[in-house]
């Protein structure tokens, strides 16, 4: 029996704690995350507003999590996106596809536009933020390295800046498609498959040192004269 209440219990907990988690998300989508106050999310909840800091410690704390599990459900599948391409290039167009379907004005993606701007000037958020941008970079340079080793890229292509250059490239499309959702996403995909096609730039070759030192002559001979 005691068992049986303790489950009941936590159920009942885990069930609170995600209904201010989605109360807060709400909130901050609606009136911006520096607006969010304790007794606000408790309303939209229906809870006590002593509960909110029971289970989360602090409203910072709580706008973090809430943050989190916004970009986690809404943005998550972005991520996937990358994986169901048999090859990069379907990959790469599967993602444009997701930014064309779902970059407009969601829970998520405005919080993610938000948390991005607050992090400049908020310590906590800028470690999240970060933490979160080196996850996105990690999962592009682990699609590119299955795909480098499929043959499909150039294999002087250096991964890690690829990945740099990719992952601000799918952000700055998801932020323009934010604000104009008439943007033709998939337009940006030639462009960037021929980025990972590319050969690199062979350097002119140096001429010979005698050569140099002739033709450096002659103009040394010429200016006398």
């Amino acid at each position: 029996m005691t068992k049986s209440r303790t489950v009941a219990g936590d159920d009942e907990a885990s069930r609170t704690r995600q209904r201010i988690l989605r109360a807060t998300v709400a909130l901050m989508a609606e009136i911006g995350i520096d607006r969010v106050r304790t007794r606000s999310i408790a309303e939209r909840a229906g809870v006590n507003p002593a509960l909110v800091h029971y289970h989360f410690g602090s409203v910072s704390a709580l706008v973090l999590a809430a943050a989190a599990d916004a970009l986690r459900r809404e943005l998550g599948p972005s991520i996937d996106a990358l994986w169901t391409g048999a090859t990069m290039k379907a990959s790469l167009r599967a993602v444009l596809a997701w930014i064309e379907r779902h970059g407009e004005r969601t829970a998520g993606s405005t919080i993610l536009a938000e948390a991005m701007v607050k992090a400049t000037r908020d310590a906590s958020f800028r470690r999240w933020t970060t933490r979160a941008s080196q996850r996105f970079r990690s999962a592009i340079r682990e699609r590119l390295e299955a795909a480098l080793e499929a043959g499909e890229l150039d294999p002087n292509l250096d991964l890690t800046a690829a990945a740099v250059l990719l992952a601000a490239a799918l952000d700055g499309l998801l932020f323009h498609r934010l604000v104009d959702p008439t943007l033709d996403v998939m337009q940006a995909a030639a462009p960037l498959e021929a980025m990972l096609k590319s050969r690199p730039v062979r350097a002119l070759a140096e001429p010979p040192s005698g050569a140099r030192r002739e033709g450096q002559g002659c103009g040394r001979k010429q200016g006398r004269k």
